[in-house]
């Protein structure tokens, strides 16, 4: 719970350990895989997902779905899910 206290648009966000994607051909969604649980994404959680590589910032990646969505609600919804996987433990912020 601390680290989603130092949640900043700076912050370069990266998966947990253990965490991963992967596609799902048979059902034809992105699943996210992790020790002893699999989660079935919608699409804009996989495609918000796709972007925590380790080296976007929150910044980075607003700034990259802003280019393709025009959504008003855009930015407290990115914040929102990211509070959220922080807290479930799917993603982490990268350490300098």
């Amino acid at each position: 719970m601390t680290e989603s206290l130092n949640l900043v648009k700076e912050s370069i966000l990266q998966m947990s350990p253990g965490v991963r994607l992967k596609d799902d051909e048979t059902r034809q969604c992105k699943l996210l895989l992790m020790p002893e649980s699999i989660v079935k994404l919608n699409h804009s959680a996989s495609e918000v997902l796709e972007l925590v590589d380790g080296n976007r910032s929150i910044e980075k990646i607003y700034a990259e779905l802003a280019a393709r969505y025009e959504d008003e609600t855009l930015h407290k919804d990115l914040a929102e899910f990211l509070l959220d996987a922080l807290t479930r433990g799917w993603i982490e912020i990268k350490c300098p």
